[in-house]
């Protein structure tokens, strides 16, 4: 009965998340988010990228934009590297094309933060709006890169 119960939720929370996004006059897409999301765990992360992937699931005429921003404080290449393990997961784990992700380095924000889109073919491209100037952000340089491979155990 409790799975039940989150399928159910599950599902209405992405039949309520298409619906909160539409096509202007003009072609674009209604700035309202589908998802967003901070510093997670791995584990949490890929429950946000498995909702984002049964959403283009549904529409598969869709394309689906994810765009991350790197924090304040952040490694080289970070908000790179976070999109392409993010694509790399929603392409080889639940098989959408590669063709129909496409990931966007947003910049800086406050917070690391990434944000899922799926969007009409066609319509505009979604843009980036970082809100610090990368002479604001703290780089540092030898970060210890999160992974998505598991741990070998007794390491």
């Amino acid at each position: 009965m409790n799975l039940i119960h989150i399928a159910l939720a599950g599902t209405s929370i992405v039949l309520v998340s298409l619906a909160g996004f539409a096509r202007t006059n003009d072609g674009s897409v209604v700035d309202q988010w589908f998802d967003s999301y901070g510093d997670l765990s791995w584990e949490d992360e890929k429950a946000h990228l498995d909702n984002f992937a049964i959403a283009l699931q549904h529409d598969p005429d869709s394309i689906g934009y994810m765009i991350v921003y790197a924090g304040r404080r952040a490694c080289v290449g970070e908000a790179k590297d976070r999109a392409l393990r993010a694509k790399k997961y929603v392409v080889e784990t639940r098989g959408i094309q590669a063709s129909r992700i496409k990931w966007i380095d947003g910049g800086y924000r406050e917070e690391l933060t990434t944000i899922l889109q799926p969007a009409p073919r066609g319509a505009s491209e979604l843009r980036a709006s970082p809100t610090l100037k990368p002479s604001e952000v703290q780089i540092i340089k030898n970060c210890k890169p999160k992974s998505a491979k598991p741990r070998k155990r007794g390491s």
